[in-house]
C-alpha cells in the first residue's frame, strides 16, 4: 500500500513538471511565431514601399546593392576641391507612399548588412505610442521604431528607440557594435524621409543607462554646447573611430535595451555627412 501511494505521488509531480514544461514550450512556440510574423509583415511593407533602382548596374547588382548614395567623407559641410567621396548602398523606399498609408510616419531607417531596415515613427503627443504597435497601429510584440516626442526633423540630435528582439531584428544589430571590426562593415546609416535621403557616419557607441544625459540632448543653441555634448560622446565610446563632429551638423542617436538589466541601454551615434 506504502508503496503504491509513492507511485501516486510521483506520478502527480512527473505529471506536474509536464504540464509547467508543455506550457513554457507553447509559451516559447508561441513568442518565436509571433516575431516571426511580425517580422514578415515588415518584410511585406518594405516590398510594398521599395522603389526600384534608376542606375545602371545589371539585373543581379540592382537586386544586391539597389542604389548608391555619394557621401562626402570631408568632416564639415564645407566642401573644397581635395575632399573625397564615396558611395553607400541603401535600398530606396517611397516615403510618399508611405505617409498616406500611416501620417505617424517621420520616414525609413536602413543600415545594410544589417537586419536594421524599418519605419520610423512619430507621434509628439502619445510618446510611446508604437512602442507595442505595428506599423498599421496594431498591436505588436516588436513594436515599430520611433522618433523621440521632441525631435523634430532639423533637431540637432534625432533619438530613434527601438526593441532588441531575441530573433535578432529590430534594433538588436546594434549591440554587435561594440565589436570594432563590425563598425568598419557597417559605418553608415541612412534615413528617408519626406525631405530626402540623409546619410549619417558613426562616429561614437556608448554603453549608458536609461537616464543618461545624452537623453536629454534634442538641440543646442551654441556652438561651445554643442561640442561638449561631442566630447561627452566621444570619450564614452567603446573605441576610437576617428570621426568628430563638428558644429552644425546633426546627430542621428539609435537607442536599444543592452545586456540583461533593464535601464542598460547602447547608443549607435552617427552624424549627417
Amino acid at each position: 500500500m506504502k508503496k503504491h501511494k509513492e507511485k501516486i505521488k510521483i506520478g502527480i509531480v512527473i505529471g506536474v513538471f509536464s504540464v509547467v514544461i508543455i506550457a513554457c514550450l507553447v509559451s516559447i512556440f508561441s513568442q518565436v511565431f509571433t516575431e516571426y510574423k511580425e517580422n514578415e509583415s515588415f518584410k511585406n511593407l518594405a516590398e510594398i514601399v521599395t522603389e526600384e533602382s534608376t542606375g545602371n548596374d545589371t539585373e543581379k547588382e540592382q537586386f544586391i546593392n539597389p542604389n548608391l548614395l555619394k557621401v562626402s567623407d570631408c568632416d564639415n559641410d564645407v566642401q573644397d576641391e581635395s575632399s573625397m567621396y564615396f558611395t553607400t548602398y541603401y535600398e530606396p523606399h517611397s516615403i510618399s507612399e508611405l505617409i498616406p498609408m500611416n501620417s505617424e510616419c517621420f520616414g525609413w531607417i536602413s543600415i545594410a548588412g544589417t537586419n536594421i531596415n524599418y519605419p520610423v515613427m512619430h507621434t509628439p503627443s502619445n510618446p510611446q505610442k508604437y512602442l507595442n504597435k505595428n506599423f498599421y497601429g496594431e498591436y505588436s510584440y516588436s513594436g515599430t521604431p520611433f522618433l523621440d516626442a521632441r525631435c523634430s526633423a532639423d533637431s540637432t540630435n534625432l533619438i530613434i528607440y527601438g526593441h532588441h528582439m531575441n530573433n535578432g531584428t529590430m534594433f538588436a544589430d546594434l549591440c554587435n557594435y561594440t565589436d570594432y571590426s563590425y563598425f568598419t562593415e557597417h559605418t553608415t546609416v541612412v534615413l528617408e524621409t519626406k525631405d530626402g535621403v540623409f546619410a549619417y557616419s558613426v562616429f561614437s557607441v556608448m554603453k549608458v543607462k536609461s537616464d543618461d544625459d545624452w537623453y536629454r540632448f534634442t538641440t543646442v543653441g551654441t556652438e561651445k554646447s554643442y561640442n561638449s555634448r561631442i566630447e561627452y560622446a566621444k570619450e564614452k565610446s567603446t573605441y576610437d573611430t576617428g570621426i568628430t563632429p563638428v558644429y552644425g551638423q546633426q546627430i542621428l542617436t539609435l537607442s536599444t535595451c543592452y545586456g540583461y538589466n533593464q535601464d542598460d541601454r547602447i547608443l549607435v551615434l552617427a552624424v549627417q555627412n
